[in-house]
């Protein structure tokens, strides 16, 4: 495999010898944010959604950050172009920076760094999710929601949904009412129409999620951010999960199953999408 090149603050580095700083905050206290950004064909796909996403959580941590949007999208293009991947994914990490005598305070310029990895392919044609408690892990609803680089709950909830068997995990919070995935948004169809969890609930906007709305009032159907309690499952025609990684995968749950029919369409307009306005 080829030498994979990523970025330590302002420098370009073979991730073999790349060094973290050990007193950076976002590593020492998880004190930053970060974006999983898309490209396809060597071209950044909805580059501009993610940035101004992530300006928007700096923004509420006041952690200042010194490059204009042109410039970080300058060093994506770069990074791409010192690797050998034709399509992949890149992580975005901007933290606090150097930690001081007062780490909450922002007194220095904050610390970028970006990593590169291709995507990973999804054999299934649908993926089984479980349904999770939110209560039972250490996550924290932010609202507005932000991208933190803390997702140690996430993570614990991810691997305990594996051992069983499925490929991602739902949380319903203690009103009984679905949030979100471990690291995605998810979606259900019911009677011709889009539903999946409002915003505030501490949902995180997902770039993809917002474009998959888009495509579906283009295609006429109704749209509704709403709360969806989880007993209500079981009743609903068509579901599927949503990430800047896969796009779009219907997904299935023990003892329910759908035929997928409007979810297909809006996967083809998707993928169709995908391939046209990475740029």
């Amino acid at each position: 495999m080829p030498e994979i090149i990523v970025y330590v603050n302002g420098d370009f580095e073979p991730i073999d010898n790349a060094s973290i700083p050990f007193n950076d905050s976002g590593f020492q206290l998880g004190d930053g944010l970060f974006e999983t950004i898309r490209f396809n064909n060597r071209k950044l796909c909805f580059v501009n959604s993610h940035l101004n996403r992530l300006r928007d959580g700096l923004k509420l941590l006041e952690v200042r950050l010194d490059k204009s949007n042109i410039e970080i999208i300058k060093v994506l293009k770069k990074l791409i172009s010192y690797n050998k991947l034709e399509s992949g994914l890149l992580r975005l990490m901007i933290t606090r920076g150097k930690i001081t005598n007062k780490p909450w305070v922002n007194e220095n310029s904050s610390s970028i760094y970006i990593s590169i990895r291709p995507i990973t392919p999804t054999l299934e044609n649908k993926v089984k999710v479980v349904y999770f408690k939110e209560s039972n892990y250490p996550i924290i609803r932010f609202n507005p929601a932000i991208k933190s680089m803390n997702y140690i709950g996430n993570m614990k909830a991810k691997k305990d949904a594996e051992n069983q068997g499925a490929y991602e995990p739902v949380f319903y919070n203690d009103d009984g009412i679905i949030t979100e995935c471990a690291i995605r948004n998810i979606f259900f169809v019911k009677n011709s129409a889009i539903l999946t969890p409002s915003l505030d609930l501490g949902v995180l906007p997902g770039v993809m999620r917002s474009t998959i709305i888009k495509i579906a009032i283009k295609m006429k159907l109704e749209v509704k951010e709403t709360y969806i309690p989880y007993d209500n499952i079981n009743n609903m025609d068509e579901a599927f999960i949503s990430s800047t990684g896969i796009g779009l995968l219907p997904c299935y749950w023990d003892n329910w199953k759908s035929n997928y029919k409007i979810t297909k369409k809006i996967s083809k307009k998707l993928n169709d999408l995908l391939q046209t306005k990475c740029k």
